[in-house]
């Protein structure tokens, strides 16, 4: 089974990390149906998709992928040198990047785990110290895959997407998390805002591998269904809700709560 690497042509940032992981990490050329080039290591493919990787599907992905890694830059407001992962999805009625409304992708929170731990540990020792390493909330697409994918991003700027440093933490961020998934406590995370400090800590820190993560603006839009589908397309089962209690209002926290016990669920303050 084949693990895909997906970098967007269209993607500053993906070229920047795809550039480096052929560089680095021993990938070779590689042709696909006599016509497509991309690059393989072992099971790795690291395969350039034209379009957008939010609207990755089956067809890009291709038969026999066990799991999909997307390289890809993160934007935001405030322009901050952040070093980020995670899992797509749409938990509410908007999907305006790309993927289904209220469907959740499937995740593999121990690759994801990986990941962090990598951009956590590579920004310390490539002297990143400007850049925060976090987690995100579930958001985005794509949705429709049959197997889980998981996202490592370079934020928020130009600047960031195409820094070399950035690029080799992402880099071996991504190849550890294709070569290297770490068993651990699986888990979803509830609460907090879109970067999730306490959830990021539980897994760099502790035992747990987070999969989706429900941010408290998602109890805006309320929807149970989501929660178990959270839960449900968790690769491997899923029986842990990880959850930053303060960063839940107490209206939303009751509401979780029933839900849970409901589901038969152990619950985790953090």
């Amino acid at each position: 089974m084949t693990v895909l690497i997906a970098a967007s042509t269209t993607d500053p940032a993906a070229m920047n990390i795809a550039r480096i992981l052929v560089k680095n990490f021993g990938f070779r050329e590689h042709t696909i149906g006599g016509e497509r080039v991309a690059y393989k290591r072992d099971n790795i493919l690291l395969a350039y998709i034209e379009t957008d990787v939010l609207g990755l599907c089956e067809l890009d992905v291709g038969s026999g992928t066990e799991s999909a890694i997307c390289i890809s830059r993160h934007s935001s407001e405030s322009g901050k040198p952040t070093l980020t992962a995670h899992v797509p999805g749409n938990p509410g009625s908007a999907a305006e990047l790309g993927g289904t409304p209220r469907t959740m992708a499937w995740a593999d929170p121990y690759r994801l785990k990986s990941a962090l731990i990598e951009l956590s540990e590579s920004s310390s020792r490539l002297g990143l110290e400007e850049y925060s390493v976090s987690l995100e909330a579930t958001h985005h697409g794509p949705t429709e895959l049959r197997i889980p994918v998981l996202f490592v991003e370079i934020g928020s700027t130009r600047e960031q997407w195409l820094s070399p440093r950035a690029g080799e933490a992402a880099a071996a961020a991504a190849f550890k998390a294709a070569v290297e998934p770490r068993d651990s406590r699986s888990a979803v995370g509830f609460g907090g805002g879109h970067y999730s400090p306490k959830h990021t800590t539980a897994v760099i820190n502790g035992d747990f591998a987070m999969g989706h993560i429900l941010p408290e603006y998602f109890f805006e839009y309320y929807d149970p269904q989501i929660v178990e589908q959270a839960f449900r397309k968790t690769t491997g089962g899923c029986e842990t809700a990880v959850i930053d209690w303060k960063g839940l209002k107490s209206n939303a926290r009751k509401s979780l709560i029933s839900k849970l016990e409901e589901m038969g669920v152990e619950k985790v303050r953090v």
